[in-house]
């Protein structure tokens, strides 16, 4: 589970709140009806796995940089 309260952006103060509003609105509009499997917080990234097989990776502002 992510402590979404305890997350740096590349030196730069940003919330987490901002991070998850950004990857919450980028699941919205591309993958409204998908399940989230589960969440995995890498290095400076982070990567959710949905139900029907496809990888979301997201970069430590929260935005999709690449899609499997």
């Amino acid at each position: 589970m992510i402590n979404w309260n305890v997350i740096k952006s590349n030196g730069r103060k940003m919330s987490s709140a901002q991070i998850r509003k950004n990857m919450v609105s980028f699941m919205t509009r591309n993958h409204p009806c998908s399940i989230i499997d589960s969440i995995e917080k890498e290095y400076s990234a982070y990567k959710i796995h949905l139900m029907n097989g496809l990888c979301l990776v997201f970069d430590a502002d929260g935005l999709n940089v690449k899609s499997n």
